[in-house]
């Protein structure tokens, strides 16, 4: 679950602004590409019961890591610059993944224990949700301003002396009608790059989460009801 609220904090932060300052999209429709994941998340919720109820909580909630981590992947292959309509689908991708992994690793764990404790367990793993959004803002923001920090820093000579000196005003020198078009183009190439980076820590995260479930029991111990 923390795994979870780590990898929803990467594109739900900075895709807008890679979709905006990059792609070049209005506000509106940068929201629409990233609600795409709430498009993919209650549907596969919905789907997800005959699967746990076939193959288990544990391989049920694997899947949908797996889809996670196909379309942490995905966004990376993608050919540049990316085009808004495979990012669209790669969003219901990986809000497909999330559905399939919360709902069954969530009910998993209630069936495991008796009706007095049931509270508990569903309160543990939206708090463990939680956690690992407020750490994924911070993990994910550190490692984009790291990214355009480096890629500022490492700019060409005939670029150093025009480019901004810090990450907070990148956003103002794309916005500004007075920024040469090399310049532009640079800070362009340099939030795509930062924006890869997080996708590829969630691609490790995905990882982890797998292994993590490796660990778990393929069939909870569902407890009876008496």
């Amino acid at each position: 679950a923390i795994g979870m609220g780590l990898v929803m904090m990467a594109p739900s932060v900075f895709l807008p602004t890679f979709l905006q300052s990059v792609q070049g999209l209005g506000a509106i429709a940068a929201g629409f590409v990233l609600a795409a994941i709430s498009m993919g998340w209650p549907s596969a919720s919905a789907l997800s019961p005959p699967l746990y109820a076939r193959f288990g909580f544990r391989d049920a909630g694997l899947g949908g890591c797996v889809l996670v981590l196909v379309s942490s992947l995905a966004f990376l292959m993608m050919p540049r610059p990316q085009p808004v309509a495979l990012v669209f689908l790669d969003q219901i991708l990986l809000g497909a993944g999330l559905g399939f992994f919360s709902t069954p690793i969530l009910v998993g764990m209630q069936s495991s224990v008796d009706w007095g404790r049931r509270g508990v367990v569903t309160g543990s793993h939206m708090f463990s949700r939680y956690l690992g959004q407020s750490l994924g803002a911070a993990l994910f923001g550190a490692i984009f301003n790291a990214a355009l920090s480096a890629r500022l820093a490492d700019a060409p000579q005939a670029l150093a002396g025009r480019l901004p000196h810090d990450v907070d005003a990148v956003i103002g020198a794309l916005q500004s009608a007075a920024t040469e078009a090399a310049v532009v183009a640079y800070l362009r190439l340099s939030l795509g790059s930062a924006t890869d980076e997080l996708y590829v820590g969630m691609s490790v995260i995905a990882v982890l989460m797998c292994l993590v479930l490796f660990i778990a029991p393929r069939r909870f111990p569902v407890l009876e009801e008496k």
